[in-house]
């Protein structure tokens, strides 16, 4: 058997976590660093680990699995980027709150 990929000895360090349901948004910045492309491919690896996920743009990572998100966060800032992470519930914005 192969060497396992940071995206999976993330997700297993994030076992430690309750598991959480709902919509969880990971947002990132590399600032003034280039993304390496080994962070785009283990967060695609993620999503395919996990079994879900998005990405809603350039910066910013939805999953709906508290482990994912944690796992997410520690693949960015391994990768240099500042991270802030949301949970929230997703609306339909033309319905009244």
């Amino acid at each position: 058997m192969g060497r396992k990929s940071l995206a999976e000895e993330l997700l297993e360090k994030a076992e430690q976590y309750e598991e959480i349901k709902g919509t969880w948004l990971v947002i990132y910045d590399f600032k003034g660093l280039k993304p390496s492309p080994r962070f785009w491919g283990n967060l695609k690896r993620l999503m395919r680990l996990v079994g879900e996920g998005s990405m809603v743009q350039y910066s910013v990572f939805r999953i709906g699995s508290r482990r994912g998100a944690v796992a997410a966060v520690m693949l960015a800032e391994h990768y240099g980027a500042q991270v802030m992470t949301f949970k929230g519930d997703e609306k339909d914005p033309r319905l009244s709150f």
